[in-house]
């Protein structure tokens, strides 16, 4: 969980260039979107509860969702931007997508202009037009929660069998998903990213 929404995050973000104007009208975040101009910071909390199954045969709960596999890098070359190339996310995504049906790719996509078109163009070298779907458009962008928030957004889209619609997408950037909404019959991979160039990513499905 955290707590982000203080004058002293706020005002240190918006110094940092990544939030959009601080006015009403103005204040929303549009991930990859064209008109994108910075995140909309948010609080969140999120909780998991893994489960270790040591017999593959075992009977579990018909909304079960399994852990498949996970990934983590960083590539370290600024303290606030990512590389322009990304390299930390392609070795992640390289590893969890490859082989692997993915339905549905839940990107970081901050709504940031660096961010969101060098992030994308990572999956749809690695993953072709596999659909992707950014929340922070719909639940704004936490900090330390960001990624665990997303993870369990994807674990409610894998028992629905499927993800919202992206509403606030009126010019998507190139290669962004611009459908309403799309149908969940396969694995899910999440990524999420912070400064520094840390990344993360996960990859779930139905039980086997």
């Amino acid at each position: 969980s955290d707590a982000a929404l203080l004058p002293m995050f706020v005002h240190a973000y918006r110094r940092l260039g990544v939030l959009p104007k601080l006015a009403p009208s103005a204040y929303r975040g549009l991930p990859l979107d064209e008109n994108r101009h910075g995140f909309m910071l948010a609080e969140a909390g999120a909780a998991v509860v893994l489960e270790r199954v040591d017999d593959p045969r075992a009977v579990l709960p018909h909304d079960a969702v399994e852990l498949l596999d996970t990934a983590e890098a960083c590539d370290a070359s600024d303290m606030i931007r990512p590389n322009a190339s990304m390299p930390a996310l392609r070795h992640v995504a390289g590893r969890l997508l490859s082989q692997r049906d993915i339905t549905c790719i839940h990107a970081h996509a901050p709504g940031t202009m660096e961010q969101d078109e060098a992030e994308l163009a990572v999956y749809r070298d690695l993953s072709g037009d596999t659909d992707v779907y950014a929340c922070k458009g719909a639940v704004g962008h936490s900090l330390g929660a960001a990624g665990l928030s997303a993870l369990v957004i994807a674990c409610l889209c894998q028992r629905a069998k499927r993800r919202p619609p992206m509403g606030w997408l009126k010019a998507p950037i190139e290669g962004a998903a611009a459908t309403p909404e799309g149908l969940i019959d396969g694995a899910q991979a999440i990524f999420a990213a912070g400064f520094g160039g840390h990344v993360a990513g996960a990859v779930i499905g139905a039980q086997r």
